[in-house]
């Protein structure tokens, strides 16, 4: 398919995925990036692209066929359809081998592939990697010419500092200085997380919020896989799970308090999984979660999953239960509703703006209010959990391709734009 003249090429920036190849399972943004990669790094692809990483103050570039294999080998492991035999580190060395027996180029020689396409190139950071750095990010625009577009996930650790390791709210008011500062449009996941970009930009003095293009689009979800053989079914009592790496504004001690009054209290309770690595500041919940008698039996733990895995757990839950204290979109509640299973979940603006009028929605502090949900759920008769799977016939998940278009709308915008500004514009996709 022959590219149109008019599109800029495109500088990916890989660096975080490249890192983040090593882990068996991805996060929420682990996902994000690596459906940009598998976008624009297609073959067919209309828009010129190439994969990009920054060592040692040096801009390096993937050669396509080396990315394009890279990303989809390391796709296949995230989503738990490579053979069993590539687990381990050889699978990891395999996925590397791809990237690291490819060509690169730096320098002049990226400069002279730049200029066979036309107007400025076009230089993109899907995850949060370098927008903090601004010496980075003015060095590769002036050594070539490129206009910068960053994803925004979100900016909870200005906003919510209590729930992040110390030092994280420093870095992230340096990383939305450099937004204004550094870069000519912004990618934003859900209207809360423009709503939070639009403030802390105001908030600058020295940069006016018109510079910066701020566009939303909703990431695509789909549903996990299933398994082909279900070993789960018929062979266990009603269970839950939630989803998510363990840190504080998870807000997993709610529900360890809640499954610890249930084994004193119920005569046979139903059982939690715990889907996600362990983040930081989590003592009290490790804790519980490794010796409290209590919890022994009821709850179990898993790091690490596939998305197979997590799709076979997901298949026969009662719901997922997401009683967070903040979220920037909300990604487990959006795959869990496009996997058919009912959610239980905070009453807070990203989860609104996500699920609208579908989940269970309850204060992340009512423990009472959790209990009766959670009880409610449990019996093969619910009628809450029954209303919900009407309504949740009638949700319509995010799509890929809805996204990507009103990325490929804002790059056409850059495009187009001649000057060093671009009017700031905020087109949501639902």
């Amino acid at each position: 398919m022959r590219r149109p003249e008019s599109k800029s090429a495109l500088l990916l920036d890989i660096s975080r995925l490249i890192w983040r190849a090593r882990r068996r399972g991805p996060t929420g943004i682990d996902r994000v990036e690596l459906a940009y990669a598998r976008h624009f790094l297609s073959a067919d692809g209309e828009r010129p692209a190439y994969a990009v990483l920054h060592l040692f103050g040096f801009l390096f570039a993937v050669s396509p066929a080396g990315a394009r294999r890279f990303v989809e080998e390391l796709a296949m492991r995230w989503e738990g359809s490579a053979p069993a035999q590539r687990w381990g580190y050889l699978a990891v060395i395999k996925t590397y081998c791809h990237l690291f027996t490819s060509v690169w180029v730096v320098g002049p020689w990226l400069r002279q592939k730049l200029r066979r396409h036309p107007g400025s190139p076009i230089f993109l950071v899907v995850s949060h990697h370098h927008v903090a750095r601004d010496y980075t990010i003015d060095r590769i625009r002036c050594s070539l010419g490129v206009k910068t577009v960053c994803f925004i996930h979100d900016l909870l650790p200005i906003d919510y500092p209590e729930y992040f390791k110390p030092g994280w709210e420093a870095r992230y008011r340096r990383l939305s200085g450099s937004i204004g500062r550094s870069f000519d449009a912004v990618i934003a996941n859900s209207e809360s997380t423009a709503r939070c970009v639009r403030t802390h930009l105001q908030a600058e003095p020295d940069e006016p919020l018109s510079r910066v293009a701020i566009r939303i689009a909703a990431p695509g979800v789909r549903a996990f896989p299933q398994p082909q053989i279900d070993c789960r079914a018929g062979q266990e009592r009603p269970y839950f799970v939630v989803l998510g790496t363990i840190e504080p504004r998870k807000n997993h001690l709610l529900l360890l308090n809640l499954w610890s009054r249930f084994a004193s209290t119920m005569p046979v309770p139903p059982r939690l999984h715990v889907i996600g690595a362990r983040g930081w500041e989590n003592e009290q919940v490790v804790d519980m979660l490794e010796r409290s008698r209590r919890l022994r039996g009821l709850v179990e733990e898993h790091g690490g999953l596939t998305d197979a895995g997590v799709g076979a757990l997901l298949r026969h839950a009662r719901a997922l239960l997401l009683p967070s204290f903040a979220e920037g979109f909300g990604m487990p509640l959006a795959e869990a509703l496009a996997s058919g299973v009912p959610v239980i979940c905070s009453d807070i603006p990203a989860f609104r703006e996500v699920g609208r009028a579908v989940p269970e929605y309850l204060d992340p502090l009512d423990l009472y209010a959790w209990t009766d949900a959670v009880r409610d759920y449990s019996r093969p008769d619910s009628v809450r959990r029954a209303a919900q799977m009407r309504r949740l016939s009638h949700w319509c998940a995010p799509r890929w391709a809805d996204h990507f278009t009103a990325v490929e709308q804002l790059l056409g915008d850059l495009d187009a734009c001649s000057g060093d500004t671009l009017l700031a514009s905020a087109h949501p996709v639902r």
